[in-house]
């Protein structure tokens, strides 16, 4: 049954060797961001960055505390989006006339 599905998933046509690798670099890259913010916080650095002072603006504004999905210490989270905003950038280009004919 295993095999048929990860024959399935070989056989998708944008799932090529390049896509593939790309998504692996990404999750690289990601995991390296989201360690490295972990390890500031265990030992309590700061990083601070623009998205703190919005996000005290905006606390402020709703007058409710804002509380983010995944809790990355200054900038890191601005540079994980801006990470998989570019492999996936990278992966539609490489596929756009298979997406959109």
């Amino acid at each position: 049954m295993s095999e048929s599905k990860s024959e399935e998933l070989v056989n998708v046509p944008w799932f090529d060797p390049f896509t593939r690798w790309m998504l692996i670099i990404m999750l690289g890259v990601l995991i390296a961001i989201f360690i490295s913010a972990k390890y500031m916080d265990m030992h309590h650095m700061m990083a601070g960055g623009t998205d703190d002072v919005v996000n005290a603006l905006a606390s402020h504004a709703a007058r409710a505390k804002s509380h983010p999905f995944i809790e990355l210490p200054g900038d890191a989270q601005v540079g994980a989006f801006s990470v998989a905003n570019f492999f996936v950038g990278l992966i539609v280009g490489h596929n756009w006339k298979k997406l959109f004919g």
